[in-house]
């Protein structure tokens, strides 16, 4: 029985070796393929990526799963079905030149995407459990391919316009209530600052939903709207899936309690 087992290891681990061996023979497109990436070659064929990632690079492919586009929004899919300049945009902002693994990542890094215009925000949370690429998570990393590696992640990354936070809130229509009090509060040059920031934002419903008059009277009190603009602020950039159950610090200075339920 223990010959047997002692065999059955040596299989694992021959098996192991074969796999990682053949993946580390293939190009970016090609074990893209093998990852199952399907969704994304075909949309890096279109595009035309498919050849210059069969280049020397080294490259660095941040790898949506099929799943992560198949959620995209219709009206999303349909643009990257017609607009190709979109679409090239979009992909090229997954890949960087060099072959950058895991544990070369830092938090809050920047890492300039092919599309020089455009970096990759990266964060680490949860003692380094959690990485993700513009808030993507990370969820097969350090795929080895001849000219490079590839990191699997669940979200489709968004080339996002170069934007700080009160110009996202400003052409926000469903955070008009909140921008307004941000500029009675004075407090768009604090926003705009260098940060990084993150701002848990109350849509217009959430400040309709407040008891009568108490908007008015925050308005009225310049002191205590900056002091509740603050309360929902919070230094660093704090993606969803970095969030864990306790106290965040705010600017105000005060704690806010953080609760992540299970999705």
């Amino acid at each position: 029985m223990a010959a047997i087992d002692m065999i059955k290891v040596l299989a694992v681990i021959l098996a192991f070796i074969y796999y990682n061996a053949s993946g580390a023979q293939q190009k970016i497109p090609e074990l893209a393929k093998k990852l199952g990436a399907t969704t994304l070659l075909s949309y890096l064929k279109t595009a035309g990526l498919d050849t210059e990632l069969e280049g020397d690079g080294p490259f660095t492919l941040f790898a949506p799963t099929n799943e992560a586009f198949d959620s995209l929004p219709t009206a999303v899919k349909e643009k990257l079905a017609t607009d190709k300049t979109l679409l090239r945009t979009v992909l090229m902002f997954h890949v960087t030149n060099g072959a950058v693994y895991s544990s070369q990542l830092q938090n809050e890094m920047l890492v300039k995407s092919l599309d020089t215009t455009l970096d990759i925000r990266i964060n680490i949370y949860k003692g380094g459990q959690v990485i993700t690429a513009d808030g993507s998570q990370v969820i097969n990393p350090n795929q080895n391919a001849t000219n490079g590696v590839i990191h699997i992640v669940d979200k489709v990354l968004y080339p996002l316009p170069n934007i700080n936070i009160p110009q996202y809130v400003t052409i926000s229509p469903e955070l008009s209530t909140l921008f307004y009090c941000v500029v009675q509060g004075q407090l768009t040059d604090v926003l705009s600052g260098q940060g990084p920031f993150t701002l848990f934002a109350p849509d217009n419903t959430a400040f309709d939903n407040l008891p009568p008059g108490e908007l008015s009277d925050l308005l009225s009190n310049q002191t205590a709207l900056v002091d509740v603009l603050k309360y929902h602020v919070v230094s660093g950039t704090q993606y969803s899936k970095g969030l864990v159950d306790g106290d965040v610090s705010t600017l105000e200075g005060k704690p806010v309690k953080i609760t992540v339920e299970e999705e």
